[in-house]
Parts: structure tokens; sequence; C-alpha cells
């Protein structure tokens, strides 16, 4: 038996069924893959089992694409219930207080074969106590390697020069094993003189920019797929288009514009102060619901003619607000 009083570090991976008509909250564990590690990093057991699901036993083309497992293997595996099982002996073996794993899927996933399981009336408390150690570490690592936004494991994994010795990328041991050289790379390198990863944040730098100006760049298109009236050309005018002011203008108008072209028939709308990333929304008054109502902190009237009242004193509150 170990020593419970040093500490020891897991790393896990789950792949689920996917594909066709199988949804997020209908996935079911296909495979486990787990790297346990002490302080030093010294990994101290590896463990991979493949499961066979209880409502889509049967894999769609995409799960075995993806994930490169066989039929044969999957009808040959015991119930999830049973490999999440011997995790927990491992967790408990080492007294394990979180299982870390890349992205948060996995939580939600093992949730939705607890509930696959209940459906059938199996046992399920192993994928449960599982559920409940899971910890998401991706948005921690992100931000310690400076990349703007994730990056999925096996682009991540390239600039630490770590491959599979055998199979492929999305299975679990290989992806479990991903996380562990990373995660060590970050604790225990200086990743600062990392030329590879330096690359990858660069490309996604540029790729974000690239999404920005051309979200934007649709936004002025349709935003002004329909004439200024007077009163938004003495305002549009009166500021510089590369502005923010302008860049507002045009997103802001892009919502009322979008909304009044898709409902011609509708000439009574509503702008809606969403507390949401989305800022605001435009629709007709009828779609007004109590899910929109708890989605938005305000909303206000206006008619089909008017609109470019309404926009232009929305402008002037963004820009006061800036000032």
């Amino acid at each position: 038996m170990e020593n419970n009083e040093k500490k020891y570090l897991c790393f896990a991976d789950f792949e689920f069924t996917c594909g066709y008509f199988i949804n997020k909250m209908e996935s079911e564990i296909l495979s486990a893959g787990v790297v346990i590690c002490d302080e030093s990093y010294n990994i101290k057991e590896r463990f991979y089992r493949t499961s066979r699901p209880n409502h889509f036993p049967r894999l769609t083309k995409q799960c075995k694409k993806l994930t490169k497992l066989t039929q044969t293997e999957i009808n040959h595996s015991p119930d999830s219930n049973d490999v999440m099982g011997n995790i927990m002996k491992l967790v408990k073996k080492y007294n394990i207080e979180n299982v870390y794993v890349w992205g948060n899927f996995d939580r939600t996933g093992l949730v939705s074969d607890v509930k696959q399981h209940q459906r059938f009336g199996k046992e399920y408390r192993n994928i449960q106590c599982t559920s409940r150690k899971i910890c998401d570490i991706q948005e921690k690592l992100v931000g310690k390697m400076g990349l703007p936004e994730p990056v999925n494991i096996k682009e991540l994994a390239s600039a630490f020069d770590y491959k599979p010795l055998s199979g492929t990328f999305h299975n679990a041991l290989n992806d479990a094993m991903a996380l562990y050289v990373i995660y060590k790379a970050v604790y225990t390198e200086d990743i600062s003189k990392n030329e590879k990863l330096a690359e990858i944040r660069h490309e996604r730098v540029e790729k974000i920019e690239k999404r920005r100006l051309d979200v934007e760049k649709r936004q002025k298109e349709t935003a002004l797929s329909m004439p200024l009236t007077d009163v938004e050309k003495l305002y549009y005018s009166g500021i510089d288009e590369n502005s923010e002011e302008a860049k507002n203008f045009l997103y802001i108008r892009s919502k009322f514009v979008s909304s009044m072209q898709n409902n011609p028939e509708k000439n009574s709308f509503l702008l809606l102060y969403m507390k949401t990333t989305e800022r605001y929304k435009v629709i007709p008054k009828e779609k007004y619901n109590r899910t929109l109502q708890g989605l938005s902190e305000k909303a206000v009237s206006f008619e089909r003619e008017n609109f470019s009242e309404l926009l232009i004193k929305e402008c002037r509150n963004f820009n006061s607000v800036k000032v």
C-alpha cells in the first residue's frame, strides 16, 4: 500500500459515445484512461479500460473514426460502472483529491452515463463518485501558458514533444498521458523558452483577430444593407469610421436591421438589454417570453419607422459611458 501522506496527482480522460442521433445528454462512457504520479512526477500507475454502453452499445461511424475503437472491443467490455470501480480503487489507494481532466465535458459525460444507468435500473455509484472527483484544469493551464483561448490536447501536446507510443489521440490513456506531460512541463520547465508553444500562442492570437475582423465585416454588411436615415447619416458622418463609436453603431444597427429584415410583416419590436455577452437582441414584440425576460435586464419597445431614434440614443449612451 502506498504511503498516503505523500501527495499524488491523477490525470484522466474519458471517451464517450457520439455521432448520429446521440446528444450530449445521452452520452455514455466508451473508455477511460488514468495516469497517477507522485509529487516528483514519477508515474506510479497507468490504467486503461473500454466499457460497453447500455443505451447505444453499437458504435457510430463518427465514434469509430474518432476513437479507433472496434465493435468487438466494446462488445467484450464490462459495464462502465465496473470500470469506474477500478478507478475509484486507485483514487482511494493514492488518496486522490481531484481527478484532473482537460475541458468541461468529462463531468457532463459521466453524469449523462449515470442517468443512462438509472434508466436501465443498473448500479451507477462508481460513475457518480468518479464524476464528483473531476476537476477541469484547462482554464488554469491555458492561463499559465499565456494562451488566449483553449487548444485541443493533441495540438498542445506537440509543443511538449509528446507523441503516443502506440495508437492515436482520442484514446483515453494517450490523452491522459498528454495531460500529464503538459501539466508536468508547465510546473517544472521554463515554458517561456518553448518556441513551439510560442508559435501556437501566436497562431491563436492571429485566429482570434481574424474571427473578430470577420464578425465586424459581417456586422457592417448587415448594418448597411438598409439605407441610413437622415439622423443616422448625420451621426455616422460625425465619427471616425475606424473608432469604437463607429463599430458600436454598426453592431447595434445590425441587430435592428437583421430583426426587421427577418420579420418584414412586423412593425412593433423590442430592444433587449441582455445579461449575456450578446449585449443586445432585437425581436418582434410578440416573441418576448419568460425565457428572454430572465436573460435580459430590460426591454424597450419601438416601432419600425422610428428605430433610428432609439439607435442613436443608445449609441450616445455608449459614448457617454465610455468617456
